[in-house]
C-alpha cells in the first residue's frame, strides 16, 4: 500500500498547471471523432488529432501581429504543411478555427490562416495572419484571434506580450497638396521596441515595405497614394527609432502626390510594416530594446470635407 501512495502524490503535483515545474497532459476529445487528443495547458495548435504547437514550443506571442516566437527555429513547420484545417485552444478549451493555406494556394479561404512555407516571416515564428486584413475586418467582429481566453491562457504561462499598437488618428485633405496621415503607436509593454522610423527611411524609401495609406468610398472606389518606391537595405539599424516601455509617439506622413479626394466619408488603410524577415534570432533582442518584426493594419472612418 505505501508504494503506491507516492507515485499518486507526484501525479497529483504533475497535474498541477503552469506554475508548476512539470505541466499537466490533459485528455480530451479532438476535432476527429473518437481519436484522443493530448492537449497541454496554455496555447495549442491542433491539426487533424495532433497537438502540433503547444507551449512547450512557445517562447512568447505578440499579439497585435498575432506572431508566434518559437523556442527552435523551425521546428514545427514541417507538422502542419499539409493544407486543411486547423484549431486554437486554450486552456484545453476549443477557441476557433483556421486554415493551413499554401503559399501558390489560388484561393484564400475567409478567416485566421497560416501560410506555408513562410516566407514573409522567420523559420523561428509562425504568423496567424487573416484574409480581412486589408479589408478592414468587414463582417468579422470581433476578431477571433482576439478571445481574450487565449490572451489570458498566454498571461498565465508567462507567453503573453501585447507588441507595438496603433491607429489612424487622423486623415486630412488639401486640394494642390495632397493628404496627411496622422498615427499614434503605442507599447504596454515591459520591455522596449524597435520599429522602421518613416521620418529616418524617408517616404520613398518607407513605402518598399509597405503600400501605405489608401482610402475606399461608399461605391468602393479606391483612392491611393503614387509614392515612388525606393529599394534599400530593410536591416539598416539606423532606419529605427526606440519606442520605450509605457510610451507612444505621433507619426506624421504627407503624401503630395495622392488621387483627388472629393468630399465625402471613407475607410482609410494603412499598413504599418516591422522587418519580417532577414533578422536572425540572435538580433532580436538589443542592447535596450528588442526588434519588432510584427505587422498592424489599421484601419478607420475618415471624413473628408
Amino acid at each position: 500500500m505505501r508504494r503506491a501512495i507516492a507515485p499518486l502524490i507526484l501525479l497529483l503535483f504533475w497535474a498541477a498547471g503552469c506554475e508548476t515545474e512539470q505541466d499537466p497532459v490533459q485528455l480530451v476529445r479532438p476535432p476527429a471523432p473518437d481519436l484522443p487528443l493530448l492537449l497541454t495547458d496554455g496555447f495549442c495548435l491542433v491539426s487533424g488529432n495532433r497537438v502540433v504547437l503547444d507551449r512547450y514550443d512557445i517562447d512568447y506571442y505578440d499579439f497585435s501581429a498575432h506572431l508566434i516566437y518559437l523556442n527552435e527555429a523551425g521546428a514545427i513547420e514541417e507538422k502542419y504543411q499539409k493544407p486543411g484545417t486547423a484549431w486554437i485552444y486554450a486552456d484545453s478549451t476549443k477557441i476557433y478555427e483556421l486554415s493551413l493555406v499554401s503559399q501558390v494556394a489560388s484561393y484564400i479561404p475567409q478567416g485566421p490562416i497560416i501560410l506555408f512555407p513562410s516566407i514573409f516571416y522567420p523559420d523561428y515564428t509562425v504568423h496567424i495572419g487573416s484574409h480581412w486584413d486589408f479589408f478592414g475586418m468587414e463582417g468579422v467582429e470581433p476578431d477571433p484571434r482576439e478571445d481574450p481566453r487565449i490572451a489570458e491562457a498566454l498571461k498565465r504561462c508567462g507567453q503573453f506580450r501585447h507588441g507595438l499598437q496603433g491607429e489612424i488618428r487622423a486623415v486630412s485633405y488639401q486640394a494642390g497638396e495632397g493628404v496627411t496621415l496622422e498615427l499614434e503607436l503605442w507599447n504596454e509593454d515591459d520591455v522596449n521596441y524597435y520599429y522602421w522610423d518613416p521620418a529616418k527611411l524617408g517616404i520613398g524609401r518607407y513605402h518598399y515595405v509597405t503600400n501605405g495609406l489608401w482610402l475606399r468610398d461608399g461605391n468602393d472606389q479606391a483612392y491611393r497614394n503614387h509614392v515612388e518606391h525606393l529599394s534599400w537595405d530593410g536591416a539598416d539599424p539606423d532606419r529605427f527609432s526606440l519606442l520605450e516601455s509605457d510610451s507612444s509617439v505621433i507619426i506624421t506622413l504627407v503624401y503630395k502626390d495622392f488621387d483627388d479626394l472629393p468630399p465625402g466619408t471613407y475607410e482609410a488603410f494603412f499598413e504599418f510594416p516591422g522587418p519580417h524577415y532577414g533578422v536572425e534570432r540572435g538580433e532580436l533582442e538589443q542592447e535596450d530594446g528588442w526588434l519588432w518584426l510584427g505587422d498592424l493594419n489599421m484601419n478607420s472612418t475618415v471624413t473628408i470635407e
